[in-house]
């Protein structure tokens, strides 16, 4: 890709180095000779200052270096720029010109990267054909390379002609290396030996007149064998060819290796009303070869591609015959046809139909002279009709539908479809299935059939009797269904619950026993008890009477300690639910965690049922000098389901009675642990008493440090924290957040204690009751609700129904 980008770089210095006005790259491959360029003077300014300008031009890289060549650039010049600026790739530095333009040049290497110019400049360049015109690809595909082989050896019977350059090598006892050039005149000089015409002779011919005269002068040991002599051809000469009836017409200067698929791709193609069939190669004024593109894109065969000659001219006339083929062919498009040539060659063309194409037949709409008409071609007749100009052919999908498919499903061995044949019956099919399974319900099956009109009609037959009896004929799209007698009847299962490895349900078999059960659900755990185990069983009556009032019926087992043993097992029926009962008094290890302020924190195991705060304290060692017993709390999770469903209870509740439409109640309440206020000094004193609270599993008991401070938030002009003074009382610390703020709702002002417990004012007729500040506290104002202005529509509503019922009052009153 990079080298591609470096192509298109160095026409742009081709064309712009040789004029000294600005003018548009196509002004240039017009109207300038590019015969006297050299390359060691091009500067890499000219590079940056007309790169954008031959980007925009369209041209390709291949395209840019074969104008170069046309406009008379010698080839060797090509090379030398090429070689140059591969060089400039790969090291990065600039040989020639300006360290402004080199960094200029560099940095939009590193920038933009080739990848992604090249890129651009593709998708952006515009087709020279129209890309459903068959063999567009050729010309209208930039990353396609028609350039002709250079550095190749030199082909057999190759013409000499002025401008080639001959490389004589002389090996063996003399030795010497002559490069010589074709002047004009067709002659070469090979120093010490002479002059020899050479123009028009073969590379074969030229061969043996060089080694003749060679050999009769200076170099007499060619002639007894002592030496050896090889001349290749080093620099090629270039020749003028024209092109006319293309894209792009005109003059060009190419290489002599050049062929005619090299002239065309540089030429841009046919032009819109091209051929691409008949394209005739002229030379001295007659007719060398007649082209047609198609043996090359169908079969790949190049021999319509010769090499070209001086003065060649290759001319494109307009077109006889074009079709467009749409539908379902593997290549559909519009497609040139040569007199004689039938629909089974535009089909061929096309590389044949679809995989599911409607072959029988396809339709042609063509013009006529008035109108348009359809043509209904059969598939016999493909290979005489004859295309005319302007058809269009359309190949249609087969049917969605089959012509002799019949369905075999349910209890047999091989469901599926299967081919409906003459005269198949309903015994046939079942063979084909290879039979019955073996809980096939054998005392009635159905067909269900397609009525001509399309409608649905079913009817039942015995399978039992169908391979004992005539068997009934079968018809196209018939459906035949052989039930299970599993499909008719429910499935049933047994449930275990309780002390089990792997409570749940599992599915009943006959004779399924109590044991069975119990070993499915993986044995007993450690807290099970199984000297008692209960079976509730559904009762199935024919009546209800008022005296029966049972709901189930419950069979106890006793004694099931070893499920491997026969005895005093139980036959279960289905729906059975088994209930493994757990040890008395058997709990799990249950812990919690003290943390904070005591002697040894950590991990405590809980000693009894109803182990408390007073217990775990002893436990733990008692209190460090630095304890807070007044911030002394209790972390409870809410991990119960139970729990969890009440507390959801109790918030719709609140929502409702207040009537709260956002999620401030249900956030507040909505946490994951709750925080139990603890007061220590009443649990020392008093064990046991409801102050005394009992631990459960998960609780973690915090004790925090002595914390002298006090926060002072909410709708304060400053919130702040400050030190704790004894003499303060909640007005102080509202003083010295600044007071309220004008928002603030000072009444309805609480505290909030280390430990998690609040505190409001309270007030009775004209006596308030404040709450006292504790260290480590927070003193929270709350903000008044905002009330909504009504509108002004509002208000008119308002005074219509205050209007109103003045009305009413009125008229009561008068009455």
């Amino acid at each position: 890709m990079f080298k591609k980008i470096i192509l298109r770089v160095f026409a742009a210095v081709l064309f712009f180095s040789c004029i000294t006005v600005q003018t548009k790259a196509q002004d240039l491959l017009r109207n300038y000779d590019l015969s006297s360029i050299k390359v060691d003077k091009i500067s890499d300014a000219d590079i940056l200052k007309f790169k954008k300008q031959l980007d925009a031009s369209g041209l390709t890289e291949q395209q840019a270096e074969q104008i170069a060549i046309a406009k008379g650039m010698p080839v060797t010049e090509v090379q030398k720029l090429r070689i140059r600026l591969q060089q400039l790739s790969t090291s990065g530095n600039i040989s020639t010109g300006q360290n402004n333009a080199n960094d200029t040049y560099r940095n939009n290497l590193r920038d933009t990267g080739f990848n992604q110019l090249y890129a651009n400049d593709t998708a952006n360049r515009k087709p020279l054909i129209n890309p459903r015109i068959f063999g567009s690809e050729l010309f209208n595909n930039p990353t396609l390379n028609f350039q002709p082989a250079i550095s190749v050896a030199t082909p057999l019977n190759y013409i000499i002609g002025p401008g080639d350059q001959l490389n004589i090598s002389v090996y063996g006892v003399q030795e010497a290396d002559i490069p010589v050039t074709v002047s004009p005149e067709g002659n070469i000089i090979i120093p010490n030996v002479g002059q020899l015409q050479v123009s028009g002779s073969t590379i074969e011919n030229t061969t043996q007149k060089i080694t003749s005269l060679m050999g009769r002068t200076a170099y007499t040991t060619l002639r007894t064998g002592a030496s050896k002599i090889s001349i290749t051809v080093g620099q090629i000469k270039s020749i003028s060819i024209t092109v006319i009836g293309s894209n792009k017409p005109g003059n060009y200067t190419v290489p002599s290796l050049a062929t005619a698929f090299n002239a065309l791709f540089v030429a841009g193609g046919p032009s819109e009303f091209g051929s691409f069939r008949q394209i005739q190669l002229l030379r001295n004024n007659k007719v060398l070869k007649n082209i047609d593109l198609y043996r090359f894109l169908v079969n790949g065969d190049q021999s319509d591609n010769i090499t070209l000659q001086n003065n060649d001219v290759i001319r494109i006339p307009s077109y006889k015959t074009k079709v467009i083929i749409n539908g379902y062919v593997k290549r559909p498009g519009i497609f040139e046809m040569l007199p004689g040539e039938t629909l089974q060659d535009l089909l061929a063309y096309s590389s044949g139909f679809s995989d599911s194409a409607y072959t029988s037949s396809v339709k042609i709409v063509q013009f006529t002279s008035k109108e348009l008409s359809v043509k209904d071609v059969s598939a016999a007749d493909f290979n005489n009709y004859k295309i005319q100009s302007g058809d269009s052919v359309i190949v249609s999908k087969v049917l969605n539908r089959f012509s002799n498919r019949i369905t075999l499903t349910g209890a047999v061995y091989r469901e599926g479809l299967y081919e409906l044949t003459d005269g198949m019956t309903l015994r046939d099919l079942i063979n084909k299935g290879d039979g019955f399974r073996e809980d096939a319900f054998m005392q009635r099956a159905q067909v269900f059939r397609l009525k001509d009109n399309l409608s649905k009609e079913m009817f039942s037959f015995a399978p039992s009797d169908t391979m004992q009896q005539k068997s009934i004929l079968l018809k196209r799209e018939d459906s035949v269904v052989i039930s299970s007698i599993f499909d008719l009847k429910d499935k049933y299962y047994v449930s275990v619950l309780g002390e089990v490895r792997n409570p749940g349900y599992f599915e009943y078999r006959d004779s399924l026993t109590l044991k069975d059960v119990i070993l499915q659900a993986g044995g007993f755990t450690d807290a099970a008890f199984p000297q008692r185990i209960e079976v509730a069983r559904l009762i199935r009556r024919d009546t209800l009477t008022s005296q029966d009032v049972r709901a189930s019926m419950i069979i106890e087992v006793k004694n099931i300690t070893d499920i491997s043993a026969t005895q005093n097992n139980v036959y279960l029926q289905p729906s059975d639910l088994i209930t493994i009962k757990r040890k008395p008094g058997f709990v799990a290890f249950q812990s919690i965690i003290v943390s904070g302020e005591l002697q040894y924190p950590g991990p405590y195991v809980l000693e009894k049922r109803e182990e408390r705060v007073s217990d775990i304290i002893k436990r733990a060692g008692g209190f460090t000098p630095e304890a807070y017993l007044n911030g002394a709390y209790i972390k409870r999770l809410n991990v119960s389901d139970e729990t969890a469903q009440a507390r959801q209870q109790v918030i719709s509740n609140i929502q409702n009675q207040l009537n709260d439409s956002s999620n401030l109640v249900e956030e507040s309440m909505q946490k994951q642990s709750d925080q139990i206020p603890l007061n220590i000094t009443k649990i020392l004193s008093a064990p046991g008493s409801p102050e005394d609270v009992v631990l459960m599993s998960g609780d973690e008991l915090i004790v925090p440090k002595y914390n002298a401070q006090v926060r002072i938030s909410g709708s304060v002009l400053f919130p702040t924290e400050i030190p704790y003074n004894e003499g303060y009382n909640l007005h102080d610390y509202i003083s010295a957040a600044g007071g309220v703020a004008e928002n603030g709702k000072k009444s309805k002002t609480y505290v909030v204690y280390a430990n998690g417990s609040a505190a409001s004012t309270r007030g009775f007729l004209f006596f308030k009751s404040k709450p006292d500040v504790k260290p480590g506290a927070e003193i929270i104002v709350p903000a008044k609700q905002e009330k909504q202005k009504i509108s002004t529509a509002e208000f008119i509503g308002l005074a219509s129904a205050i209007a109103s019922l003045a009305g009413v009052v009125i008229a009561i009153l008068h009455y």
